[in-house]
C-alpha cells in the first residue's frame, strides 16, 4: 500500500511541493541522511505529489454520493482505484446516518482510499446481486475485489455510540488503509516491547518472571 496520508498533508503536497520539499530536507539534515538517501526521498515524495494529483482528479478526499449501480460498477472496477470502501444506505435509516459521520471523517484521514455511498433504493439489482440483506452494509474493496464486509454494528460492539477506532482497525484489518504507529496497537510499546509481542508470549504461557519457585 502506498503511504497514507490525510486530505491536509496531501494538499499541502500537491499545492506547495517547494514547501513539503524544504520540510523534508529540513528533517533528513537533521538525521544526517547521506546524499544518495537524500536524493532517493526526494524522488519518492515528487511521484508521491503526482499520485496524489491524480487521486484528487478521482474525489479521493470525499466521501461521494454514488448516482446509480453504473457508478458504483465504475468505480468498484476501476484499475486506478486500488483500495474502496462503499456504504450501501437507506436515507431513513438512523445507523446509516451514524456510519455516514464516520466516513465522513475517515474519508479525509485516509486520502489513499476512495470512500463511497450508494442508496439501496436505487441500487436493487445489486442489493440482490450482492446479497445485502441487513443495512447499514460496508464493503471493502481491494484491486476490485470484495475483501471484506461489515454488517450491521454487530461486530462494532452492538452500539450506536461506537469509537471510530473499533471501525478503522477493522479497515485495517481489511487491508484497505493503514493506521499511523500511533493508531496501530500492535505497533504501541510497553516497557519497551511491542504489545502485540506481550500477547503472543501471553498467548504461548510464557512467564517472564525471573522469580524461582
Amino acid at each position: 500500500m502506498a503511504v497514507s496520508a490525510t486530505i491536509e498533508k496531501a494538499n499541502q503536497i500537491i499545492d506547495e511541493p517547494s514547501l513539503a520539499e524544504d520540510e523534508l530536507l529540513a528533517e533528513l539534515e537533521k538525521e544526517d541522511i547521506p546524499s544518495h538517501i537524500r536524493e532517493a526521498r526526494l524522488e519518492t515524495l515528487r511521484q508521491q505529489s503526482l499520485q496524489f494529483k491524480q487521486l484528487k482528479e478521482l474525489s479521493f478526499g470525499e466521501y461521494t454520493l454514488l448516482p446509480d449501480e453504473k457508478s458504483f460498477l465504475e468505480l468498484t472496477t476501476s484499475t486506478e482505484i486500488e483500495h474502496c470502501v462503499v456504504h450501501f444506505f437507506h436515507p431513513d435509516f438512523r445507523r446509516c446516518a451514524i456510519v455516514d459521520s464516520h466516513l465522513e471523517i475517515l474519508c479525509k484521514k485516509y486520502f489513499n482510499t476512495k470512500f463511497a455511498k450508494l442508496n439501496v433504493e436505487k441500487s436493487t439489482f445489486l442489493v440482490t446481486k450482492l446479497k445485502i440483506q441487513m443495512l447499514p452494509a460496508i464493503l471493502c474493496f481491494r484491486r476490485s475485489i470484495v475483501v471484506d464486509r461489515i454488517i450491521g454494528f454487530e461486530e462494532l460492539g452492538n452500539t450506536d455510540d461506537f469509537p471510530l477506532m473499533i471501525l478503522e482497525r477493522r479497515f485495517a484489518m481489511s487491508g484497505v488503509i493503514k493506521l499511523s504507529e500511533e493508531d496501530d496497537p500492535s505497533k504501541k510499546t510497553v516497557f519497551g516491547m511491542k504489545a502485540s509481542s506481550i500477547r503472543q508470549r501471553n498467548a504461548r504461557g510464557d512467564d517472564s518472571s525471573d522469580d524461582d519457585d
